[in-house]
């Protein structure tokens, strides 16, 4: 029976992976567009759970560290004349360090002290960027980013190599996230999640564990930040906005907590909800908020965690039914 149902969902797998390798075959370009878009938030949502879903530390501030990965990377590239690539890694370690530097004092605190404390830092980062006209020109924004460099036939300013870049940077990372929450440090994670105090009455150094799992999680933001940047080749302050944080975070609440998977779940249905209902312009948040309702009062678990739940209904029917 285990083994029937391990063989299912490789199936399941290998049918969504070729799904998503025959997408650019559509020829639809506005579609492959919301596609890259979707694979980014994938990155953030999912880098989010592992702080949110796995040690409980609700952050706020979230979007900040995509800003920071973004601006890191095109003034390194625009400014310093670097290697766009280097500068995409350098976005996710300059967004991890400011993960360092926020996390030390603050993921101390618990439950609303925390979530205020990560809001606070996203406004600061969000008037930082306004307000420093010199380095990030305000309000304007940076336009005219340099593309991603290209190596031989590969031109990344074809949207199509764009988009299989993208789906392997997050599959990449999704594989990285899910593995190191399958590992003895993600268990310590849930232990710390589900009761701090016995953690640290057996041993655990909460505080140290929950600053890995933030500077991970900023990491990742960070690299998703780049992504963006170097893809839509302009970036403003908006990107830290605290909208921004709260769609990141309503992607990881939607798709299920302390999965991985389901964030990236949530992340490609609310960023198809948001483009398909922008004909409603600002009532478009409605449904938006609704959603938001619907999968709070009757997908508690998320959507991960209820089809997880169902799952585990059937593989208990089915033993019954083999005995």
């Amino acid at each position: 029976m285990l083994n029937r149902i391990l063989k299912e969902k490789l199936l399941y797998y290998l049918i969504i992976g070729i799904v998503f390798a025959l997408v650019p075959l559509l020829g639809n370009d506005y579609m492959l567009h919301i596609i890259i878009l979707s694979l980014i938030y994938v990155i953030l949502a999912s880098s989010l759970d592992v702080l949110v879903g796995y040690t409980g530390a609700l952050s706020l501030g979230h979007a900040a560290f995509y800003a920071i990965g973004a601006y890191t990377t095109t003034l390194l590239s625009m400014s310093w004349r670097l290697s766009p690539w280097l500068g995409l890694l350098l976005g996710g370690i300059f967004a991890m360090a400011a993960g360092l530097v926020l996390g030390i004092p603050c993921l101390r605190l618990r439950g609303p002290y925390l979530a205020i404390s990560t809001l606070g830092f996203g406004v600061i980062i969000y008037m930082l960027l306004m307000n420093l006209d010199w380095l990030t020109r305000g309000p304007l924004g940076i336009p005219g980013i340099p593309p991603l460099p290209g190596f031989g036939i590969l031109d990344f300013t074809n949207r199509i190599i764009y988009y299989y870049f993208t789906l392997i940077l997050t599959l990449l990372s999704i594989f990285f996230l899910r593995l190191l929450t399958r590992s003895r440090f993600g268990i310590i994670l849930v232990a710390i999640r589900e009761d701090e105090d016995a953690a640290r009455a057996i041993g655990v150094n909460v505080a140290l564990y929950r600053l890995l799992a933030f500077m991970v999680a900023t990491f990742f933001a960070g690299l998703a930040g780049g992504i963006r940047a170097h893809y839509i080749r302009y970036i403003s302050p908006d990107l830290s906005a605290l909208d921004e944080s709260i769609v990141i975070l309503s992607m990881t609440l939607i798709g299920g907590f302390g999965t991985i998977i389901g964030p990236a779940i949530g992340a490609f249905l609310l960023t198809t909800a948001s483009e398909t209902f922008r004909f409603l312009v600002e009532y478009r948040l409605l449904v938006y908020g609704s959603l938001i309702v619907f999968a709070v009062r009757f997908m508690p678990g998320g959507i991960a965690g209820t089809v997880m739940r169902y799952l585990e209904v059937y593989v208990k029917k089915s033993k019954r039914g083999f005995r």
